[in-house]
């Protein structure tokens, strides 16, 4: 009895000392971190350092924990920033997901939403999204690179979805999902440069809604 008990710990110690340990966040703003020990599911720990822009309502926080490899949208140990903007509300994301034990201690730099001089076919509200009447343009900000179209379904009712897209969300449907909804499929192109003529502009906005 004492031999199966001793073989018992053993293999309950063994199997605590394989576990990842990361830190994670005691508040939003991530002042403080505790470190922990992950579930056996947990093979990394991620750091993320996010903005929502609403209106004239901004927001930030720092999420750092215990990860899958499903939210780890890019390289390991490679810090990758990435945003999508439609025009009345924008999220920038920088991350990193790394292996070792508490590896994610350091908090990232804010995403960069400084204009790019880059400009993309938009809608102007939430409203004129949902009505598919959008007839503006967003300038992108950041690391988009690429602008966007596409739809999405609320409540059994398509919804027009336009902006700029950093080019690395592009191919990665769970994460275009998470950012604009379910089932949203979009298609994404060469954003335009600021200079381009109001008569373009006029034209492509046409030509879309012709098409969808």
């Amino acid at each position: 009895m004492k031999l199966l008990l001793t073989v018992c710990l053993t293999c309950a110690l063994l199997y605590t000392a394989e576990l990842l340990r990361c830190h994670v966040c005691d508040n939003d703003a991530c002042t403080n971190t505790t470190s922990v020990l992950c579930p056996d599911t947990s093979v990394l720990c991620i750091t993320i350092t996010s903005v929502k822009v609403k209106g004239s309502s901004v927001s930030e926080m720092v999420y750092k924990n215990c990860s899958t490899l499903l939210p780890c949208l890019t390289s390991i140990a490679i810090e990758t920033e990435w945003s999508v903007n439609r025009g009345f509300t924008k999220e920038a994301f920088t991350q990193t997901c790394c292996l070792t034990d508490n590896c994610n201690l350091q908090t990232l730099a804010t995403p960069n939403l400084s204009a790019n001089g880059k400009q993309c076919p938009a809608c102007a509200s939430s409203a004129d999204s949902l009505a598919g009447t959008c007839n503006t343009t967003v300038s992108c900000v950041g690391v988009e690179n690429s602008c966007f179209n596409g739809t999405t379904t609320s409540n059994s009712t398509e919804v027009l979805q336009l902006g700029c897209m950093s080019r690395n969300l592009c191919g990665i449907q769970a994460a275009v999902e998470a950012l604009l909804g379910a089932d949203t499929m979009v298609v994404c192109g060469a954003p335009w440069s600021v200079r381009i003529s109001a008569m373009l502009l006029t034209c492509a906005l046409t030509a879309h809604r012709v098409l969808v």
